[in-house]
């Protein structure tokens, strides 16, 4: 999956110089460029882009690099936000907002390089517990720790999220159950599967999760039961070392 960059700044030749130096050090990097923050959040209202990375400008007439930066986090929780700036003034307000790293200007390259080194080391880290998905030509980009339970309902999947928001999705279950990361989900039901971290109690025919009670269907007992036991003697295995 190829990573997602913006880049703001009120400069052209600046986004020049920063373009090139990030298709040197990767050319299948897909880079999105604004001359200003207005620019960049009206097209994340209007678009399904979801960036990994975020360079931007702080001196920019109208919404200035740190304002736009609190915006985005509304929109954004996870994209790693780098400062590119000609001060170092502004470290204080850049951590205010999550920053993930705060470059001078001009940029230089072995700076930037060592930058994302970190930022893609994280990504990949983090991209193995995460699930994009589109609905509505709005795109999301999901923890898989923090789904409580998948739900399918007439060509939707439903996502029960851990902070009582349901996302949703179009497909069939056990199709998107492939295409998640392995050792999360338990599939109990011909319409649920539940998340091995969020389950508080296994009855003889439910899981509780949260304060919802699953049913385990015949035909997924013995596989969800089996499951179940095993993430629990490895957990348990883990916490005796």
């Amino acid at each position: 999956m190829s990573i997602q960059i913006g880049i703001c700044d009120d400069r052209s030749e600046e986004i020049r110089i920063l373009s090139e130096a990030l298709y040197t050090y990767d050319p299948s990097f897909k880079i999105s460029t604004y001359t200003s923050g207005r620019s960049l959040l009206d097209d994340l209202d209007e678009s399904a882009i979801v960036f990994d990375l975020l360079f931007l400008d702080i001196y920019m007439p109208g919404i200035n690099g740190i304002e736009t930066a609190a915006k985005i986090r509304g929109k954004m929780k996870d994209v790693m936000i780098i400062f590119v700036s000609s001060s170092n003034e502004h470290y204080p307000e850049a951590y205010d907002v999550f920053a993930f790293n705060y470059i001078m200007k001009p940029v230089n390259r072995e700076k930037l390089n060592a930058v994302l080194d970190q930022a893609l080391m994280s990504i990949t880290k983090e991209r193995r517990e995460q699930f994009s998905f589109t609905y509505k030509s709005v795109t999301s980009r999901v923890y898989c720790r923090d789904i409580l339970y998948l739900e399918s309902s007439d060509k939707i999947v439903l996502f029960h999220m851990q902070n009582k928001t349901t996302l949703k999705c179009y497909g069939k279950l056990d199709e998107l159950l492939k295409k998640l990361p392995e050792g999360f989900f338990i599939r109990c039901h011909q319409s649920f599967a539940v998340n091995l971290f969020h389950i508080s109690e296994m009855g003889d025919s439910h899981f509780r999760v949260d304060s919802v009670s699953i049913s385990i269907s015949k035909k997924y007992l013995k596989n969800a039961k089996d499951q179940y036991f095993d993430h629990l003697f490895q957990h348990m295995s883990r916490g005796t070392k």
